[in-house]
Parts: structure tokens; C-alpha cells; sequence
């Protein structure tokens, strides 16, 4: 799974985020793109990601209301990950 990529929407608190450091920690996802509205939660949850086993953490502000934004989100995941 090291080569997947997961995107993430909702990553900055509750289930959202407890779902992603979950992914980091027991399944072996390596490479999270997390997508919110609060940048200052999704880092706090990319710190939990990366000290989980995730060696590559994406935090996007974004707000996934906004047609752009969800365009964006996906762009700017495949540009910094190469690939989804």
C-alpha cells in the first residue's frame, strides 16, 4: 500500500480525523492527502498521521461546498503525489 493514495475530506476533527490517523497507523497508508476548512486542526491531525507511520501528509484548506475546491483538491493531490 505504500504507492496508494488516500484523499481525505473532513480530516480536521472527529470522525474524520480519527478515520485518517487510523489509516496511517493500522493500515498502512503512507501518503494522506487531508482536506478541511481549518488549516490549524489539519495540521494538527497530519502531526498525528506522520508520528502514526504516514511519511507523506498533504494538508489542503479547502472547502469541499465550493465546486473549485473539490476540483482543486484533486489537482493538488495528483500534482504533489504524482498520481492517485
Amino acid at each position: 500500500m505504500d504507492q496508494r493514495v488516500c484523499l481525505f475530506t473532513g480530516a480536521s476533527s472527529g470522525i474524520g480525523a480519527h478515520t485518517v490517523e487510523f489509516l496511517a497507523a493500522e493500515k498502512g497508508w503512507r501518503r494522506l492527502a487531508l482536506v478541511a476548512r481549518r488549516k490549524e486542526k489539519l495540521e494538527e491531525v497530519a502531526a498525528r498521521c506522520r508520528a502514526a507511520g504516514a511519511s507523506d501528509v498533504l494538508v489542503l484548506s479547502l472547502d469541499m461546498m465550493s465546486d473549485d475546491d473539490c476540483v482543486a483538491a484533486v489537482e493538488k493531490t495528483v500534482e504533489h503525489f504524482g498520481s492517485m
